[in-house]
């Protein structure tokens, strides 16, 4: 069974720098405000060696211009995002419905990331701290224990309900 990329906090696609893919055609830089200045930097290093074309997104309103961009570049189109992390899921999420694969993307997230936790016991995603490794589910409460795999079908990393020490219930009472 196939499941799409997902971009999630340990994603391979989340870079600290571009690099270049030489084998490709055409470079294309999509970044919103606050990845500005590692776009920028970026285009200037690579602006003599192959075309490239910068995309500037304001925020999730430009969701069908940018649909409609990525639908636009060939194939062998190597697609660069440099985006808070709101905006660089959204952009993700287009390019792989565009058909994109996690080869063909690189991503910079450009301050705090999100973590997102499926709880085991009530099966809904609460979004948590990045850092975090335990939790409490925001639907029904339930004290989680972050797990170390990310589920790509429930989009977040499993959550193992516990009990925390002082909180035990006596049983028979």
């Amino acid at each position: 069974m196939y499941n799409s990329p997902v971009l999630f906090d340990k994603s391979i696609t989340i870079v600290n720098q571009f690099t270049s893919r030489n084998g490709r055609r055409k470079f294309v830089i999509i970044s919103d405000q606050a990845g500005y200045e590692k776009a920028k930097v970026f285009t200037t290093e690579i602006a003599d060696t192959i075309a490239v074309e910068f995309l500037a997104i304001r925020g999730v309103e430009d969701s069908e211009r940018i649909k409609r961009f990525i639908l636009s570049q060939r194939m062998g189109t190597q697609f660069y995002i440099a985006a808070a992390w709101i905006n660089a899921v959204m952009v993700f999420k287009l390019g792989v419905e565009a058909g994109l694969s996690e080869d063909e993307i690189q991503v910079v997230i450009i301050g705090p990331k999100r973590r997102y936790v499926y709880c085991m016991k009530c099966f809904e995603v609460t979004g948590v701290e990045e850092k975090a490794e335990i939790t409490e589910c925001g639907h029904c409460k339930a004290s989680l224990e972050i797990g170390p795999f990310y589920s790509i079908v429930r989009e977040g990393y499993i959550g193992y309900p516990f009990i925390p020490a002082g909180k035990e219930e006596v049983v028979g009472s």
